[in-house]
């Protein structure tokens, strides 16, 4: 499963050193030259909206770095992926305290 993520990543990094490329580098003629910027804030937007999500879910649960964010942005749903056992061993954790406290309480 790791290779796959791994694999995945590199895809979407590839995404984005081809949209800063030509984007800034040299810039393809035609409309493509202003569909790469827009389709890259699309999918900055939708993965600002992960890192909300995320935000929501995990306060409580695990602490986020900039680390966790930058890579969200940038990788979206396979940083998701990568957090989702961290997520849900903390998950377990606490409501497995919950219920000890409700027994000893």
């Amino acid at each position: 499963m790791k290779f796959v993520l791994w694999l995945a990543k590199l895809i979407v990094l590839g995404f984005w050193v081809g949209a800063i490329y030509f984007t800034f580098i040299h810039q393809l003629p035609g409309k493509l030259s202003t569909l790469i910027p827009a389709f890259a804030v699309l999918m900055l937007l939708v993965h600002g909206i992960q890192a909300a999500v995320l935000t929501l879910i995990a306060k409580d649960l695990i602490p986020l770095t900039a680390r966790h964010y930058i890579s969200l942005l940038l990788f979206g749903f396979f940083t998701m992926l990568e957090l989702r056992e961290e997520l849900f061993n903390a998950a377990q954790a606490k409501i497995n305290q919950k219920q000890q406290d409700k027994k000893t309480g």
